[in-house]
C-alpha cells in the first residue's frame, strides 16, 4: 500500500521554487498590515523567512517585475511535494535553532541625559532643526485634478472619495441643469470628464471658473411647509464641490515650491550627517581635547574649521596636522633664527643659554624668603652703629682721642630659620617607614613615597658596587638638594643600611666631606 502524504494548504510554488503560496499570501497581508519596508514585522508575520529573505523576495519578484505591480503569472515549477516541504523543514529548524538576538536598550531622549539638551537620539532629530521653518513653505499645499504627465491616462478607482464626490456633483448638476438653474446657458459637462474640454469646477487657484456653481437652495412648497416638512434635506442643499483642476501656471508654481523645500530639506540633511560623521555630539571629548592643545594650536583648529564642511573627515585630519606642523615648523625657525642672532652657533650653547634664562626667570620669580628682611635689618644695624659725632663739631684734643677707637664691626646678616616640619598626618605609604624615618621625611619636608625611592636607589647602588659607595657618587645619583642628600646618607649610615665606616677600604668619605667643605 502506497504511503500518503499530507499536503498542507497552498503549500506549493508560484512565483518562484522556493516560496509557497501560502508564504506569497503572508507576504501581501503583512505589507498591507505594517507597511512596505517594515521587514522586521512582515518577516515575523510570514513566520518562516527572514527579513532580509523578506525584503529580496519582494525586490526580485514584485518590484524588478515586468508585469509591475504585478508578478509574473505565467511560471510553472516542477517540484516534489516531498522535496518542498523537506527544504521548508530545515529552513524553519535553522531559524528555531538561531539564538534571536538580545534586546537593543531603548535610547532615551530626556533632557539631561546625554550631552546636547536638544538632541533626541531616539529619533536622531532636534528640537529646533536646522532651517525650522522650512515646512511653512508646503504646510497650506493642495493639489486637484492633474491631467499633465500622464495623469488623464491613469484609471479611476470608483471607491475613492474624490471620484464619489465628482459623480455625486455632475448627478446634481445634471439635475439642476434640468431644473432650468445652470446659469448662463452653459451646458453641463458630457462624456469623458477626465478628457474632455478642461471645464473649471468650483474654486481654482482663487477664482470660479463656471458662473453659477454656488449653493443652490429650492424653495419649499406651501404644502411642506403647512406639514412641517421640506422637500430636501438641509444637508443635501449645497451641492459638492469636486477638486478642483491644476492649471498649468498652477501646477508650475506648487511644483516650484515643492523644489524649494526640497533644497532646504536637502541642506538641514547634510548638516545633520556632518554632525554625525563628525562626532559634533560628543561634546565633553570635544573639550577635553581641546584643553590638551596649547592656546595657538586652538586658534589655528578654530580658523580652519570653515573647512571641514569641504572635506572628508579623514582629508580634514590631514590638513588640520598638516598645518599644525607647518605651524610648528615656523615657530621653530624664529628660535633659530633668533639664536643666531644672539651668537650662538651650537646646540650646546643654545641648551647653555636656556638653562641660565630659566635660572634667571625663576631667581626672579622666587626671590629667597628673608631678601627683604636682611636689606631692612642690615640697614637698620648699620644706622645704629655709627663711626661717631660729627667732626665738625669736636675739637682737636677729642679728635685726636677718638682716632684710637677702634670701629664696631657691622653685624652679620640673620641666619635663615629652617622650614616648618612637614605633617605626615594624610600622607600615604607613611606606614612603610619606622618613626626615625617619619621624622627625617617631616623634617626634610619629603613625602614618604620619594624617600622610599631615594632609599631604594641608594641601597641598590650599595649592593651593586658591593658596599664601595661614596657621599659624593650618592649626591649624583639623587637629584635633590645636597643638603638633603647627606642628611639622608647619614641617617642611612647610622641606622645600618650602609656599613660605610665598617669597612676600611671606604673609609673615606668623612675625608672627602671634609675636603667638599674646604
Amino acid at each position: 500500500m502506497t504511503p500518503r502524504f499530507m499536503q498542507e494548504i497552498n503549500s506549493y510554488p508560484i512565483f518562484t521554487e522556493d516560496w509557497g503560496a501560502d508564504e506569497e499570501l503572508l507576504l501581501i497581508t503583512g505589507l498591507a498590515s505594517h507597511g512596505i519596508g517594515n521587514w522586521k514585522k512582515i518577516a515575523e508575520h510570514v513566520g518562516t523567512r527572514t527579513k532580509e529573505d523578506v525584503e529580496k523576495h519582494y525586490n526580485e519578484v514584485y518590484i524588478e517585475s515586468p508585469n509591475w505591480p504585478l508578478p509574473a503569472m505565467d511560471l510553472e515549477f516542477d517540484t516534489d511535494p516531498e522535496e518542498f516541504h523537506e527544504r521548508k523543514r530545515r529552513r524553519i529548524s535553522a531559524m528555531n535553532a538561531t539564538a534571536p538576538p538580545p534586546p537593543k536598550v531603548a535610547p532615551t531622549s530626556a533632557p539631561g541625559i546625554h550631552e546636547i539638551a536638544t538632541f533626541l537620539p531616539g529619533r536622531l532629530e532636534f528640537e529646533h532643526e536646522l532651517d525650522n521653518d522650512a515646512e511653512d513653505l508646503v504646510k497650506d499645499l493642495e493639489f486637484g485634478v492633474c491631467l499633465a504627465y500622464g495623469g488623464d491616462q491613469i484609471p479611476e478607482d470608483e471607491e475613492d472619495a474624490d471620484v464619489k464626490a465628482r459623480i455625486k456633483w455632475k448627478e446634481e448638476h445634471q439635475l439642476a441643469v434640468g431644473n432650468g438653474v445652470s446659469g448662463r446657458g452653459k451646458k453641463s459637462p458630457g462624456k469623458g470628464f477626465l478628457k474632455g474640454p478642461k471645464t473649471i469646477n468650483g474654486k481654482t487657484n482663487g477664482y470660479h471658473g463656471n458662473g453659477n456653481s454656488h449653493i443652490i437652495k429650492q424653495e419649499p412648497k406651501v404644502a411642506d411647509i403647512a406639514n412641517g416638512t421640506t422637500s430636501q434635506d438641509e444637508e443635501a442643499e449645497e451641492l459638492t464641490q469636486p477638486p478642483p483642476y491644476e492649471t498649468e501656471e498652477s501646477l508650475k508654481f506648487k511644483l516650484t515650491l515643492m523644489e524649494m523645500y526640497m533644497q532646504r530639506i536637502e541642506k538641514r540633511l547634510e548638516g545633520k550627517a556632518f554632525i554625525f560623521n563628525r562626532g559634533l555630539l560628543e561634546y565633553k571629548k570635544m573639550q577635553a581635547a581641546e584643553k590638551k592643545r596649547p592656546r595657538e594650536e586652538r586658534d589655528i583648529i578654530h580658523r580652519l574649521r570653515p573647512f571641514a564642511k569641504l572635506q572628508t573627515a579623514e582629508d580634514y585630519e590631514v590638513f588640520a596636522a598638516d598645518i599644525l606642523y607647518e605651524a610648528i615648523l615656523r615657530k621653530r625657525i624664529l628660535e633659530l633664527q633668533t639664536y643666531r642672532r644672539l651668537g650662538l652657533m651650537t646646540v650646546a650653547d643654545i641648551d647653555k643659554y636656556e638653562a641660565d634664562l630659566a635660572k634667571r626667570a625663576q631667581a626672579k620669580a622666587n626671590p629667597p624668603r628673608d631678601y627683604h628682611n636682611y636689606d631692612r635689618s642690615h640697614a637698620r644695624s648699620v644706622s645704629r652703629h655709627s663711626t661717631g659725632p660729627d667732626p665738625r663739631r669736636m675739637t682737636e684734643h677729642e679728635s685726636i682721642e677718638r682716632e684710637g677707637t677702634p670701629k664696631l664691626p657691622v653685624s652679620a646678616p640673620p641666619v635663615r630659620r629652617l622650614p616648618a616640619p612637614l605633617n605626615l598626618a594624610n600622607s600615604p605609604s607613611l606606614h612603610l617607614l619606622t618613626p626615625g624615618e617619619q621624622t627625617l621625611c617631616s623634617q626634610l619636608r619629603i613625602l614618604p613615597k620619594p624617600y622610599l625611592v631615594i632609599k631604594e636607589t641608594l641601597v641598590r647602588e650599595y649592593a651593586r658596587r658591593g658596599g664601595k659607595l661614596r657621599r659624593r657618587e650618592a649626591r649624583d645619583l639623587v637629584k635633590i638638594d645636597v643638603n638633603k642628600t647627606s642628611r639622608i646618607w647619614d641617617f642611612l649610615v647610622q641606622a645600618g643600611f650602609l656599613k660605610i665606616n665598617n669597612d676600611p677600604v671606604t673609609a673615606a668619605p668623612a675625608s672627602s666631606s671634609l675636603a667638599d667643605a674646604k
